[in-house]
């Protein structure tokens, strides 16, 4: 999925096959993707036919989308129109998920909405969508993510929050109520500067690992558990020590999940790209 609003499809086969530390090839040797135009998500789907299962779409600007599974069965190498964006928009998010989940939500300006999926009505492949979060004062959408049923059952799930500045926390899902869709939504994080921002708002796991990565390419990978739990209205702890008067500033988190050493190589690869950004 682009950030133009286009699926490509292509059987997991094709896709090259390399070494963990191989560069790997070029995406437009592989799919007939413009020069100017993202990759924002890859979704593995085995069958198309399940009724119960939706695609929902997310835009920069705070629309979203939810489309029947089946819709996307006619995708192919040569691309889909599969969202209408406006003038400035962008497709930023593609995640799969049923009836009974919920759509978590934060934008860059530290505000934050959860919803039901079952209450976001599904509706044509093209279609803009609708409005998922009211945004003010400049505010644009910094991250959507989907809250699984079933997931933390055995204990409070947790969102991690980390902001351009290095700050960061978790905050217990449960913490986010859940409201209509469209409101301003709830306040997840309170800056120590008014130039700081949130850069992810994601659920995540106990054993899971980050991986932060600032525009001057420093990386640095840590443990989630180490990052302490606080409440929404907290302004966090320093996760990524960040040069801020030098221009530095955190661009990008990712998740990694632990997997057990008996996981199979293929299970661990399908669910690697399910919980990619």
């Amino acid at each position: 999925v682009t950030q133009r609003g286009i699926a490509y499809g292509l059987p997991a086969y094709q896709v090259p096959l390399g070494s963990r530390t191989a560069r790997g090839q070029a995406m437009p040797t592989v799919l007939p993707i413009s020069a100017d135009d993202t990759v924002t998500a890859i979704l593995p789907v085995g069958d198309f036919s399940r009724d119960d299962e939706y695609i929902v779409l997310a835009t920069k600007n705070g629309w979203i989308e939810k489309a029947g599974i089946s819709a996307f069965e006619n995708t192919s190498s040569r691309g889909l129109i599969i969202a209408t964006l406006g003038d400035g928009d962008s497709l930023l998010w593609a995640h799969q998920c049923k009836g009974k989940d919920e759509i978590l939500i934060g934008s860059k300006n530290g505000m934050a909405t959860r919803f039901e999926a079952e209450k976001l009505r599904a509706t044509g492949r093209t279609s803009r969508g609708v409005r998922a979060m009211r945004l003010t004062g400049g505010d644009s959408i910094t991250d959507m993510n989907v809250l699984y049923v079933g997931v933390g059952e055995d204990g409070p799930q947790y969102a991690l929050i980390v902001t351009s500045n290095g700050y960061g926390k978790r905050v217990a899902t449960s913490d986010f109520r859940a409201t209509a869709r469209g409101l301003v939504g709830v306040i997840a994080m309170k800056f120590k500067n008014s130039q700081d921002e949130i850069k992810c708002l994601s659920p995540v796991m106990d054993d899971d690992e980050i991986l932060v990565i600032t525009a001057k390419g420093i990386m640095v990978r840590q443990k989630v558990q180490d990052i302490p739990s606080q409440s929404r209205t907290a302004t966090g702890v320093v996760v990524q020590k960040v040069d801020v008067a030098s221009g530095d500033e955190i661009t990008s988190v990712s998740i990694v999940p632990t997997y057990e050493e008996n996981d199979e190589p293929a299970s661990t690869a399908t669910e690697a790209m399910a919980s990619s950004p």
